[in-house]
């Protein structure tokens, strides 16, 4: 060969060579991610649709009105029965032996979050009592409304429980149970539940 064919040529220096290797590996890592991010997903996607049951029942409605009417045809004494509007929601009603008391009781959550409730029977005995009105004592007397009108109600309270906020009637002017509405809620919203309380028979 010449020597004139082995000598470089002149010019601007060439540029070296892409390095495929480099660039089809970047690819594969980015392609990677993609498909490691779409099985997540779609992992994401089956463990949702095997969890998620929009025909899951809702919590039942408690029938205030049906117990009721058993209540009343059970009890020798006139069952107060509230007739509350929208904000009040009922939790809990029946009429059952408590403490060996035949008992009426209604519990409600309040438009402010609070609870209420109504505990009904005659012939309270202190066991009775204890059990409604969970530790709290008594504090004085409050006037405050309901089917008999309003009358002074003894007053109780408690440090917390279902009966930081208490109040009893007795016998003698509800036809013949004692009455205790109880709860977390304060007088305001005790007066609005006795204000729409109707005496069953």
């Amino acid at each position: 060969m010449s020597s004139a064919s082995q000598a470089p040529s002149s010019g601007a220096p060439t540029s070296p060579a892409p390095d495929r290797r480099r660039q089809r590996l970047a690819s594969y890592t980015i392609r990677n991610m993609v498909y490691s991010t779409l099985i997540v997903l779609a992992l994401v996607l089956v463990w949702w649709s095997l969890t998620y049951n929009p025909t899951e029942p809702q919590p039942r409605r408690v029938e205030v009105t049906t117990t009721a009417s058993y209540a009343a045809e059970q009890a020798a004494w006139p069952v107060w029965v509230p007739e509350v509007g929208e904000g009040w929601t009922p939790t809990v009603a029946w009429f059952e032996p408590l403490e060996q008391l035949p008992t009426w009781h209604v519990s409600y959550v309040t438009p402010e979050g609070e609870y209420l409730a109504i505990h009904q029977a005659s012939d309270a005995s202190p066991a009775w009592e204890d059990s409604v009105l969970s530790g709290a004592e008594p504090v004085g007397e409050q006037v405050l409304p309901g089917p008999v009108g309003e009358q002074a109600w003894q007053a109780w309270e408690a440090d917390s429980g279902n009966a930081e906020n208490a109040w009893v009637l007795g016998p003698e002017v509800t036809g013949g149970a004692t009455v205790v509405v109880h709860g977390t809620a304060g007088q305001a919203e005790a007066e609005e539940l006795l204000r729409a309380v109707r005496a069953q028979e």
